[in-house]
């Protein structure tokens, strides 16, 4: 959900930038360098993703120390926040991620997010992002607590954003808020009960509620693109797992009761039906979410082995319709990117070998990923280097961590990917000569068409973190910080 405007974005990138827009700026910048891992397009003078998104979370990092970030009551400095967060999730550093999550959140409360008494006398592109700001909040605060058995900090909440910025499609709305609404059923007693900070007793028909909201269809007339549709439908299988681990925490369930969704069975129900989510959708559209839809992922293939070894040989799969077992699919998703296999194919893998009753699922698809046989050891995890994966895009092996390079990263935002795919860059260099970073900066188009690697997903217009990969655009002389605009190129 984009929660910057956009025109105010590619104005503070042709002028000299104030110390509070490079804060927004880089932390934009790192998100995107994660989201970067694992596709085709190599980074910039042959580095990693992974290190240009640690080069920008410095970055960011510094310039906070360099003015009264603590002081700054900007929206940016609330989305910074957030996008660092999301960028140590994206880095498997769970716990900076949660705290600056929590330094988003709890900035947003002082901003008053929470307050519909706040969007009073706003503009109406400043209350729309505003409005986006706390949701998304909202909604990645109740995923961690999924996963983490965190509290919740937003218990009071303001309408619904419910309008477009001008250049947006409709699309953008509607499937952020189907995404909102899923979340939204779990209140905060359904958190306390799940973090057991509660000693109301359970209510089945509470459980039964919100697994028959769950499992409702995608209504049909609402139009949703394929990445949509892979965060929402993911998503709504995992909240559903969310549900029944609480409702077998409460001890409700039954092997023979009434309701299916209150058997011990029931995640093998879930683990087809986002068998047949993933199996609808392209591979991209499920990729470019990142590590939080793989865990999701994860952990519904993950309980999905733990019944599997309770049932042993029982594994009623003719009950679905269904043939095909899911381990298969799941890891093959798991394997796309080299952080969610090392983090989660391989990681299943293992505990299919590890166990006889389930070992079965794994003698097939382990060959066809690359990946030893359970007679020949399962790689070991801190050795990544040793595993490789395939790319959906190119299907040739690659190592799993990119060869670094000693040389050190400086730079700057130098450009944007427009709607057509291009790169747009602004004030590029010559050999040996900085560009001019003041107002005056001058842009061109850069032939670099970005829908060869995204064929199946939407570009949207974003600053792209040192997008220079031609020797003549490589800069030679000091970078002078005083300066610190856009344009500047240097490595």
């Amino acid at each position: 959900m984009p929660l910057l405007y956009m025109p105010s974005l590619r104005e503070a990138i042709t002028r000299p930038l104030e110390m509070f827009e490079k804060n927004t700026l880089y932390s934009l910048c790192a998100l995107t360098s994660t989201h970067m891992m694992g596709k085709n397009i190599m980074a910039p003078g042959h580095h990693s993703w992974d290190a240009a998104a640690r080069f920008f979370l410095d970055e960011c990092i510094s310039v906070r120390q360099s003015y009264d970030f603590v002081e700054d009551r900007s929206l940016g400095a609330v989305v910074s926040s957030y996008f660092i967060s999301t960028s140590f999730f994206e880095l498997n550093q769970n716990r900076k991620s949660w705290y600056y999550l929590r330094e988003a959140i709890t900035m947003g409360q002082d901003l008053g997010l929470h307050d519909e008494g706040s969007y009073v006398r706003l503009s109406p592109t400043e209350e729309l992002c505003r409005r986006r700001t706390f949701w998304i909040l909202y909604v990645t605060e109740r995923q961690v607590v999924g996963f983490l058995l965190k509290d919740l900090s937003n218990n009071y909440t303001p309408a619904f954003p419910s309008t477009l910025h001008e250049y947006e499609s409709p699309e953008i709305h509607a499937g952020f808020m189907r995404l909102v609404q899923s979340y939204h059923l779990l209140d905060s007693s359904f958190v306390d009960v799940w973090n057991e900070a509660s000693d109301a007793p359970a209510s089945i028909v509470t459980y039964k509620s919100l697994q028959q909201q769950l499992n409702q269809p995608h209504p049909s007339h609402v139009s949703l693109t394929d990445i949509q549709k892979a965060d929402i439908l993911v998503t709504q299988q995992w909240l559903r797992l969310i549900v029944w681990q609480s409702s077998m925490r409460q001890g409700l369930l039954s092997s023979s009761a009434d309701d299916e969704s209150m058997t011990f069975s029931y995640p093998l129900k879930i683990a087809h039906s986002l068998l047949d989510v993933i199996s609808s959708l392209p591979s991209p559209s499920i990729e470019v979410h990142g590590m939080g839809i793989f865990e999701k992922i994860f952990e519904i293939g993950n309980t999905m082995l733990d019944v599997m070894q309770a049932c042993g040989q029982n594994i009623p799969n003719e009950n679905y319709g269904i043939a095909q077992d899911p381990f298969g699919m799941f890891v093959r998703t798991l394997s796309q990117t080299p952080n969610s296999q090392k983090q989660f194919a391989n990681l299943l893998l293992a505990k299919v070998a590890e166990k006889p009753e389930i070992q079965r699922f794994s003698q097939n698809i382990m060959p066809t990923l690359g990946i030893m046989t359970p007679g020949e050891g399962i790689p070991p995890l801190e050795t990544p280097s040793n595993v490789t994966y395939s790319s959906a895009a190119t299907g040739q092996a690659t190592s799993l961590i990119p060869p670094s390079t000693s040389r050190p990263w400086r730079g700057s935002i130098v450009g944007e990917i427009t709607d057509d795919g291009m790169i747009t860059a602004y004030g590029l260099a010559t050999a040996g000569q900085p560009t001019d970073c003041g107002t005056g900066a001058t842009s061109q188009e850069i032939p670099v068409d970005v829908r060869e690697s995204w064929a199946d997903e939407p570009v949207w217009p974003l600053p792209v973190a040192a997008m220079a990969t031609q020797p003549e655009w490589l800069v030679t002389s000091p970078v002078d910080d005083s300066r610190n605009g856009a344009g500047i190129v240097e490595y």
